[in-house]
């Protein structure tokens, strides 16, 4: 069998001949399936776990809980552009309190509130 080329199937008649077609085209048809089912599968299963680390990350910043961190991943999106956002933009395009958002930005931008070993 060579890639690109039709692959000669021998058959006796025109009958068996278009069974073996069928066949062929049945299982190729199969196989492309199972194939995309389980990308499909691995795909659904990375994004779950990006997601599960995404919260994970939202939500260690103190009062954010994960209705606040579902609401950001839906409105700002990645958290490279959550810790890029202003407080205003938060206040603007979530259900967040001023305080939550104004701990939201600074967490990303004050190197002494995320460095401190008691964040409270």
């Amino acid at each position: 069998m060579d890639n690109g080329k039709p692959t000669f199937v021998p058959a006796l008649d025109l009958e068996m001949g278009f069974e073996k077609i069928v066949r062929i085209a049945h299982a190729r048809g199969v196989c492309k399936k199972q194939d995309a089912v389980s990308k499909l599968k691995t795909e659904r299963e990375k994004s779950v776990q990006g997601m599960d680390v995404f919260l994970r990350v939202v939500t260690s910043i103190p009062c954010v809980e994960t209705h606040d961190a579902n609401a950001l991943i839906q409105t700002v999106g990645s958290i490279e552009a959550i810790a890029k956002t202003s407080k205003e933009n938060i206040l603007e395009s979530t259900d967040i309190s001023s305080e939550k958002s104004q701990m939201i930005s600074r967490f990303f931008r004050d190197p002494k509130f995320y460095l401190s070993p008691n964040i409270r």
